[in-house]
């Protein structure tokens, strides 16, 4: 018998940074999340109840991170995660928050037909999302 429950959760992601502390300092003062361990070349981050973002401290550090790594392609059309918001009106809220904090901004806060959303960089060049989607709305016909 094949098991079609095999994936139960997403777990962690781990993403790549080009200066731990930088990045910790990011995630922690500007977002407000806090890092739950710090080890020499990692960290990692609860978000929500059940997930958590590990930060891995590139090999070479940032100069080989910018070199060999950092992402030459941002926005909504390339890899990046979202972050849960917990209203329409949060997602225009934190945009302001994070322009405030000269977070740079890739694709400005949105209304659309299931939430809102906007696009902005960490750090290291990642793109993240921060999103509401409304569990009531019903899909375009």
């Amino acid at each position: 018998k094949v098991m079609d429950n095999w994936i139960t959760g997403a777990g962690h992601f781990g993403i790549s940074v080009a200066d731990l502390d930088e990045s910790i300092d990011f995630y922690q003062n500007i977002l407000g999340l806090k890092v739950s361990l710090k080890r020499e070349k990692d960290a990692f981050i609860p978000i929500g109840k059940e997930d958590v973002l590990a930060l891995l401290q590139f090999p070479g550090g940032k100069e080989a991170f910018d070199k060999e790594y950092r992402p030459k392609y941002k926005g909504k059309a390339f890899t990046h995660f979202g972050l849960t918001a917990p209203s329409v009106q949060a997602v225009f809220d934190f945009q302001e928050k994070l322009k405030n904090a000269d977070v740079e901004i890739i694709k400005e806060a949105y209304e659309r037909w299931d939430g809102a959303s906007f696009y902005f960089l960490d750090p290291n060049g990642h793109t993240l999302e921060y999103i509401y989607f409304d569990p009531t709305a019903d899909a375009p016909s």
